[in-house]
């Protein structure tokens, strides 16, 4: 087969690959087996809200031979399918409703992996425990692209469509870093203290913590989340992916939070 047959062929298998997280490895700790007790509050946000266009698709008839237009049964035309923008305003990813249910539940999954000895479960688990336990609260903020080659990809995708041997700059995925901001707090109580402060908010899947009058150990980070996709990959699994990725990254961060002295 000549390039310029096997080209596309190349091009469609990498340009339409999905969202993966990638990068270098999270570094580990190794547990040192003291037996803690970890509650971690389901996630707040102080994110800014920010202006996002969203695309949608719609299936529009014109009128037909016989001029009936969309109603017209043997007027129907074949029809097209055309893309519709509008603004929205949205929090970033990672801190949307959603993100942050899947966030939390991930996180809980990885401290646990993390450190077999301790005993990690979100708010509504308080009621079962004893003795001291250590709250931990994430606070999501702000995200930002910081490094990205998309637009030369789509640069070299425009061109490649008369210089073809451009398209070669295609064959391999956009990659992208996003870096999020927040915060982690660590609140040292008792358990029977703890059930006694817990609050229930309407946007919150479970119990919060009444940390009034608490002055907790408090780290702010930025995490970085890299990750490939094809150049005209659906963006969707995006919202799955990379709260995932995110989650992952932070998981350590937590560990380290817990156990570095008061």
């Amino acid at each position: 087969m000549t390039p310029r047959v096997l080209l596309p062929l190349a091009l469609l298998s990498t340009a339409c690959a999905t969202a993966k997280v990638v990068g270098p490895p999270i570094l580990i700790t190794p547990d040192p087996n003291i037996q803690r007790v970890v509650v971690i509050e389901p996630f707040f946000e102080a994110a800014d809200w920010q202006t996002a266009t969203k695309t949608e698709y719609a299936r529009v008839y014109g009128g037909g031979l016989g001029g009936y237009g969309m109603y017209g049964g043997m007027g129907m035309g074949p029809g097209q399918t055309v893309a519709i923008q509008r603004q929205v305003q949205e929090k970033p990813l990672f801190a949307q409703v959603a993100s942050l249910s899947q966030e939390h539940r991930t996180v809980l999954q990885q401290v646990q992996k993390l450190r077999p000895s301790w005993r990690v479960s979100s708010t509504s688990s308080l009621a079962s425990l004893e003795g001291q336990v250590s709250i931990v609260r994430v606070i999501v903020r702000n995200s930002e692209i910081i490094e990205s080659n998309r637009s030369f990809k789509n640069l070299a995708f425009g061109f490649g469509l008369v210089i073809w041997p451009l398209q070669l700059f295609n064959i391999q995925p956009v990659e992208e870093t996003q870096r999020v901001y927040g915060a982690l707090e660590r609140y040292v109580t008792d358990a029977a203290t703890a059930k006694a402060r817990l609050v229930r908010y309407q946007t919150q899947p479970d119990f919060a913590f009444n940390a009034s009058g608490y002055t907790p150990l408090g780290r702010a980070f930025g995490l970085d989340v890299t990750y490939d996709e094809g150049l005209l990959a659906d963006e969707s699994p995006r919202k799955i992916v990379l709260p995932e990725g995110f989650a992952e990254r932070l998981a350590p961060a937590i560990v380290a939070l817990i156990e570095e002295p008061q």
